[in-house]
């Protein structure tokens, strides 16, 4: 445990690869809010426990709270765009927005997840032009993923949004959603060969785990200043191998720090000429807020409930993030 607690005091006094990046960047996120219900029970949402009469005692006042702070984390994130995971409904999108300090638009689909679970991507307008969005079912996805395209200032990019099956899933499905996800970044690329490509999402998996890296073609992006490997075009790199492989996560569970939350880029978005690169500038976003300090789960994300018990906190997960460097024109 001290060894835990130490890591993330790491993470919260804030290090190089953890920070805003100096040059003028644009900063792509994803947020799993861990289950941002309304009090309404919805026709055909396993959602009843999350109201005034459920057994979690889901009423106004914890709903507000819950609002006020995902609203708050996005706030401190400042990123351009943010995928969030985890989101009833647009009724309840609506009322983070309004929450919210920063000036916010956003898209959001309706997916068929039994728990009524969407991805609503959050972005600033004055930077990402959207253009198409729409879900994409698959073998294997218990909800659809998010795909949106569209002009990132002045670059052409896809994101997919993703929240892939769960530990408690057959391995076997779980490689399917993985291939779900592969076969869908492949279409898009061949629609759009010019367009760079985000995926980002809660995975369930680290990003160098086994299967990602080899049904994904996940590869790590190589450090700066060196010689980048060769690469195909169905390649998608990861800034946080090295974060995985040195013990941080974005969850935590039983003591064991698990990055199941991370972004994948495109060959695109390292070459030499594009407008916006990455230029090794990632982490995984925690304030103090967010974290329990004392007692048993010193060290955890501080959640909103434990079990059935209401702890009145953020999320279960932490937000993870990129910044993209925008380049001078020569």
């Amino acid at each position: 445990m001290t060894r835990f607690l130490l890591l993330i005091l790491v993470v919260l006094l804030g290090s190089a690869p953890f920070c805003r990046a100096k040059k003028p960047s644009v900063r792509i996120a994803f947020y799993n809010a861990e289950s941002l219900y309304d009090t309404v029970s919805t026709r055909g949402s396993a959602d009843r426990a999350w109201t005034p009469q459920g057994e979690r005692q889901w009423n106004t006042e914890r709903y507000r709270t819950k609002i006020e702070h995902i609203a708050r984390v996005i706030d401190d994130l400042d990123a351009d765009l943010i995928a969030v995971a985890e989101v009833e409904n647009e009724n309840v999108v609506r009322d983070l927005m309004f929450a919210m300090r920063s000036d916010y638009n956003y898209i959001h689909r309706n997916a068929r997840d039994r728990r009524g679970m969407d991805i609503v991507l959050v972005y600033k307008g004055s930077l990402f032009f959207p253009r198409r969005a729409r879900l994409h079912a698959g073998p294997g996805l218990p909800r659809e993923l998010l795909v949106v395209e569209g002009e990132l200032d002045g670059t052409p990019l896809t994101l997919i949004a993703c929240h892939l099956p769960s530990l408690l899933n057959r391995a076997a499905d779980r490689r399917r959603a993985l291939s779900s996800l592969r076969a869908t970044a492949d279409s898009v690329r061949e629609a759009h060969p010019e367009n760079a490509l985000v995926v980002l999402g809660d995975f369930n998996a680290a990003p160098d785990a086994p299967d990602p890296v080899r049904i994904l073609s996940i590869a790590p992006c190589p450090p700066q200043g060196r010689k980048r490997p060769q690469q195909t075009s169905e390649t998608l790199l990861s800034p946080f191998f090295a974060l995985s492989r040195r013990g941080y996560g974005s969850y935590v569970y039983r003591d064991r720090r698990s990055l199941y939350d991370h972004i994948l880029l495109s060959p695109h978005l390292v070459a030499e000429g594009s407008k916006l690169r990455y230029g090794g500038s990632c982490g995984i976003f925690v304030r103090d807020y967010m974290i329990h300090r004392e007692g048993r789960s010193a060290g955890y994300p501080l959640r909103t409930f434990r079990g059935r018990t209401y702890l009145g906190g953020y999320s279960d997960h932490l937000p993870v993030f990129v910044d993209l460097e925008k380049q001078e024109s020569e």
